[in-house]
């Protein structure tokens, strides 16, 4: 395997940036198409929720488990431990067999006989797409420099954002396709339930990523000449994880239970909206895959807009202090319309909340990968990443399983799931604003120590 090398130091200002080759731009595809075929298996399970619960016979409870605690299990056991591959072997053998794991793992999903079977099937979803994030957010900044570094950070979290509407209603589509088409499917499969026909469907297009990755031109570009007065990374860098992380406790400690409590807050709507929609107001599987879609690309492009048009314009007054600023604006107003679902009565009003709520989170995510490589010395980016995105995923995962419990307690209420979402998703958002606001007060002089340690 063919050691990996950090080379993300940030060029001085005014200096030009280095234009990245198509090496790197085709890498930053693949990535980004990896991220919306992983988002897949997720919105089976929104899209089929109904069937797939009353299929097995679960509980709300069981429903948010499996939405949420399951598919983090496994992160916490494996994610750092892909990072640390990832930062020292060829980052495509590492990323092919975590993507050949996850498409395992969602045949087994669709094989699954009960609650726990699909409980293990989905701990190992989550434990594949473990490495996806850190491995794409340390190789964005080895491709890419200077402006086109910033450029390339939107791009992977925009792109997806934007597309990844049309992946719902893809899903919504494949799910209504199986139906129309089932008497086509050889017999053994035609008496099969739709969501399980879903779930083996979705898993087919893994044959293909797994040698696209190992092909991916990533381990033969020579990294980037580091900026003057900066060590070059490799495996020294193993040993400083840990004294880094202690010296700098306060900014990430905020910093990673703001933005848990972020994914928290979005795990709660994401996770049962598609419920009460079916649930409450009769929404039909095709339509709500429409309906979903349609949000979600507009939140993008509305938040996009947002993000572009506020950071330039608060850039100026803020310097460095622009994405902590940017985020907890983002989560406050979330908050807000998180709050405001509770009084949707129609479909259209629904999704219309639903679409603000969203949009938000847009305009402040752009920024939340650099704030990120920015906290992070190059030579233990990954692992530091994987660090934040293991506790946010676990934290983040716990909100379908209280929101799941919630509802089942509210039973006797038409409107409980309803309440039980909002009033969680509310709560965890202001208190994610507030949280960024805290962070602030550390986030500059934790970037100034990343850069010290990148200087040796």
């Amino acid at each position: 395997m063919a050691v990996q090398t950090e080379a993300a130091v940030p060029l001085p200002a005014g200096q030009a940036t280095e234009r990245a080759p198509v090496a790197a731009w085709v890498s930053l595809t693949v990535l980004i198409a990896l991220g919306l075929y992983t988002y897949m298996d997720r919105q089976i399970f929104g899209l089929q929720a109904e069937p797939l619960r009353k299929s097995l016979g679960l509980s709300d409870l069981q429903f948010g488990l499996l939405q949420g605690v399951s598919h983090a299990l496994f992160v916490v056991v494996v994610g750092y431990p892909i990072a640390w591959l990832s930062d020292r072997f060829d980052r495509r053998t590492v990323l092919a067999g975590c993507i050949a794991t996850w498409g395992i793992a969602v045949v087994a999903s669709g094989l699954a006989r009960d609650f726990n079977e699909l409980f293990i099937a989905n701990s190992l979803v989550g434990a594949a797409e473990a490495g996806l994030l850190p491995i794409a957010y340390a190789l964005i900044p080895e491709l890419f420099r200077g402006s086109q570094r910033q450029l390339a950070n939107s791009l992977f979290i925009v792109t997806g954002r934007l597309v990844v509407g049309l992946v719902i209603a893809l899903c919504g589509w494949m799910i209504h396709a199986i139906d129309l088409w089932r008497g086509l499917l050889p017999a053994a499969l035609q008496a099969l339930p739709t969501w399980r026909l879903a779930f083996l469907a979705t898993a087919l297009p893994t044959v293909l990523f797994v040698p696209l990755i190992l092909l991916l031109p990533i381990g033969r570009r020579a990294p980037a000449v580091p900026a003057a007065g900066t060590a070059p990374a490799g495996p020294a860098g193993h040993g400083a994880v840990w004294p880094f992380l202690r010296s700098q406790r306060y900014t990430f400690a905020t910093f990673m239970l703001s933005v848990g409590l972020l994914v928290f807050g979005f795990g709660a709507t994401g996770a049962f909206i598609p419920v009460v929609a079916m649930r409450q107001m009769g929404v039909s599987a095709l339509d709500l895959g429409n309906a979903m879609g349609i949000a979600t690309f507009v939140s993008a492009g509305v938040g996009l807009l947002i993000a572009n048009v506020g950071m330039k314009w608060l850039a100026p007054r803020l310097g460095p202090m622009l994405p902590m600023r940017v985020l907890s604006i983002a989560a406050f107003a979330s908050g807000v319309f998180a709050a405001a679902l509770f009084l949707a009565r129609t479909p259209l009003q629904l999704f219309t909340l639903m679409a603000l709520h969203h949009t938000f989170l847009m305009a402040g995510t752009m920024v939340f990968p650099t704030a990120l490589q920015e906290m992070t010395p190059a030579p233990l980016r990954a692992r530091l990443i994987s660090l934040i995105i293991m506790f946010n995923m676990v934290l983040g995962s716990l909100s379908p399983a209280i929101v799941g419990a919630l509802s089942d307690a509210l039973k006797p209420r038409p409107d409980g799931l309803m309440l039980a979402m909002t009033a969680t998703s509310t709560t965890a958002l202001l208190l994610a604003a507030g949280l960024m606001l805290l962070c602030s007060r550390g986030y500059v002089q934790t970037t100034r120590a990343a850069r010290a340690v990148e200087a040796g």
